[in-house]
């Protein structure tokens, strides 16, 4: 009985340690190209990319959209979570994307409301 009981203790114990390992996914290292998609935006916003890096201690975020960049403000990044500000045609957006993997999920807040956009990382020249 006490091996029965003990079993079942261990069975237990690493059940809660594998939901608390899936509870705390790794941080994702945010630095890099990645394109987005966000097929509800404007016209001529719908898709383009966003470049993230670090300089020194902070990150900068800049949207690409063809030749023109958008300069993001306000950018912070923990805990797989990025949000940044970008004006755009006069209008504060505030952007948040939570980082899994190799992909990004998140929501543009504009005035007219949320538009959700969803992105992967762009794989760098030369790498396979």
């Amino acid at each position: 009985m006490k091996k029965l009981s003990l079993l079942l203790a261990l069975i237990l114990f690493s059940g809660m340690s594998l939901t608390a390992a899936s509870l705390n996914p790794k941080d994702v290292n945010p630095v890099g190209t990645w394109t987005y998609s966000a097929p509800d935006a404007p016209y001529g916003y719908q898709a383009g990319d966003i470049v993230v890096a670090k300089e020194k201690d902070a990150y900068t975020v800049s949207l690409k959209l063809g030749e023109y960049a958008i300069k993001g403000y306000n950018v912070k990044y923990e805990k797989n979570l990025l949000s940044f500000t970008v004006y755009i045609e006069s209008e504060s957006v505030m952007i948040k994307a939570t980082f899994e993997e190799n992909k990004i999920s998140g929501k543009a807040n504009t005035s007219e409301g949320d538009i959700p956009f969803t992105a992967t990382r762009k794989k760098e020249e030369g790498k396979k």
